[in-house]
């Protein structure tokens, strides 16, 4: 997927709700009212129970809910209350669902001409359409040769970490001090599988780019539970055979999603960063870094959480003093985005 974040934003950036919106229609024909259609993001979700204006809870396995509205001139109002049901007995939040409907008959009673039915939906928490599952957000799936390997390598660096970001922060700490002293040119005896880039680089036989490293850790956080992606980025002005003409470097990146922020992380590094804050709010994902890098009075309050190889310690440093200082592939708000399970280069 090629991302301009004017557009895409919430595309690639969603979270787990709950309860979501998959669709919400006006029934066919004349008869009056809606019919929703509702999916999960919470773990071992089973089914939805809803009660419509204080009726006993019924049970929806496929998350279709039909309310109906009578066949009368006055505005209506419905209210739904939803939860989403775990196989282990849990239920969700409860979501508060008001419809309103008002007919266009109701519009032309009060002397208001050229309104069609309409019907308002408000809902506490917000009901937001589904954008697709984390998982498909993430980079391919490990394989079963991956896991086992990720397991054994790395397993019991992160077993005690609470959350994914912690257990990616360990991670890709133990991924810089093995790679980072081989970072060069690969030859094209690296186009292998992740864990194969891992093994050329750790034995000095081969050398990596960013877009290395990047496939090395994503494929190590998802092998280990934790879904991860790769992201490309450029601006490139023309490119033929002759010559491709850019702006800045290309570059690869990475996000992690955490299950206990609910949120897709940025985390690079071959900028040694394992996060980054505006002031005290972060850690940003990689789009709200793109926006305050390219805002002069936001830029100046960034923040990076730096590891360093040197003394393996890390600090929260401000932009001018990160030991790389290059942010180059971020400036300009032209920069082309690639999300996806296979990126270029």
């Amino acid at each position: 997927m090629k991302v301009r974040f004017r557009t895409s934003y919430w595309d690639v950036n969603h979270g787990r709700d709950e309860i979501m919106l998959k669709a919400i229609e006006d029934l066919p024909g004349a008869a009056a009212g809606v019919r929703l259609a509702l999916q999960s993001g919470i773990e071992g979700f089973s089914h939805f129970l809803y009660s419509i204006d204080d009726a006993p809870f019924k049970k929806s396995p496929d998350g279709c809910i039909t309310v109906h509205f009578e066949d009368k001139p006055s505005h209506q109002e419905k209210t739904i209350i939803v939860k989403a049901a775990c196989g282990n007995g849990k239920d969700s939040t409860p979501y508060t669902v008001k419809l309103g409907y008002f007919p266009k008959e109701f519009y032309e009673a009060n002397r208001m001409s050229g309104y069609p039915n309409i019907l308002v939906v408000e809902s506490d928490p917000v009901l937001n359409f589904a954008c697709g599952s984390v998982e498909d957000l993430a980079s391919r799936e490990a394989t079963p040769e991956e896991r086992e390997f990720a397991s054994k390598k790395w397993a019991g660096l992160v077993r005690d970490a609470e959350t994914n970001y912690d257990k990616a922060k360990l991670l890709a700490k133990s991924l810089m001090d093995d790679l980072c002293p081989h970072s060069g040119c690969p030859s094209d005896e690296m186009k292998v599988s992740p864990f194969e880039q891992y093994e050329r680089m750790v034995s000095g036989r081969d050398k990596g780019f960013c877009s290395n490293f990047a496939c090395i850790f994503v494929c190590a956080c998802n092998a280990l539970g934790i879904p991860a992606r790769r992201i490309g980025m450029q601006q490139v002005h023309s490119a033929s055979d002759k010559c491709r003409i850019q702006r800045g470097s290309k570059h690869s990146t990475t996000e992690i999603f955490d299950r206990h922020s609910n949120q897709w992380i940025w985390m690079d590094m071959r900028y040694y960063v394992l996060g980054a804050y505006l002031g005290e709010e972060g850690p940003l994902n990689m789009a709200e870094l793109h926006l305050f890098l390219n805002q002069s009075t936001r830029r100046e309050r960034l923040k990076f959480h730096i590891y360093n190889l040197n003394d393996k310690s890390d600090r929260i440093l401000p932009l001018d003093e990160c030991p790389k200082k290059v942010f180059d592939c971020w400036e300009g708000w032209d920069v082309e985005f690639q999300y996806g399970k296979e990126i270029d280069g």
